[in-house]
């Protein structure tokens, strides 16, 4: 190692920064929209856990699935947090923000209820076209199709009794297929499921 390399080294650790290529800096982070301000909302606590997702989203990169089965990974476009715990974060912002329950996402020392998320699908629907391809999908289109949402819920109490289960499904056009447009549709497919999911929670737990 010559002297400029160990200086530059010894800058970088001193310094606290993390020395990035070309490549990383070409790289864009999405997240989910959610609401900024979070109030405090009374009742019993809602635990929501890391949730289950489908294998082929399981990374880092913004992947998108289409409804012919074609799966496009998106090198340059990642995920700021995994997507098992971006989902019940989100949806916990925007239920607190809402009313709809006061969420978690650590175990509350109390009793408390408890919501397991399976996200079933988060692709995009892609019109029909003469010959559908993966290579298609980036980019703009005339027909750009609709990003799909559906996750199921399952409310259960603390010692695992179950309270209810509630799937939940929601759409929206996109103004094309890329990976920002992608995710924009489905922060609002995120947040309508939210909205739907804040009216669920109140009368299934008081049914029980």
């Amino acid at each position: 190692m010559n002297i400029r390399a160990l200086l530059l080294s010894l800058s970088a650790l001193l310094s606290g920064c993390i020395i990035f290529d070309k490549k990383s800096e070409a790289v864009v982070f999405h997240q989910f929209a959610a609401p900024s301000a979070v109030p405090t909302t009374a009742g019993m606590p809602l635990f929501i856990p890391r949730a289950i997702i489908p294998s082929a989203l399981r990374r880092p990169n913004v992947v998108l699935i289409d409804n012919h089965g074609w799966v496009h990974v998106e090198d340059a476009h990642r995920w700021i947090a995994p997507l098992d715990r971006a989902l019940p974060e989100t949806m916990g912002r925007h239920l607190n923000a809402l009313g709809g329950a006061r969420t978690t996402n650590q175990t509350p020392p109390e009793d408390h209820l408890v919501l397991l998320l399976t996200m079933d699908k988060m692709e995009i629907v892609a019109p029909d076209e003469p010959e559908p391809s993966i290579f298609s999908l980036p980019g703009s289109s005339v027909k750009a199709g609709s990003a799909s949402f559906q996750i199921t819920c399952r409310l259960e109490k603390s010692d695992g009794t179950l309270v209810g289960v509630r799937t939940l499904s929601a759409s929206r056009p996109l103004k094309d297929r890329t990976p920002a447009s992608f995710v924009q549709a489905q922060s609002a497919n995120v947040a309508a499921a939210s909205a739907e999911l804040a009216k669920w929670l109140p009368l299934a737990s008081s049914s029980k």
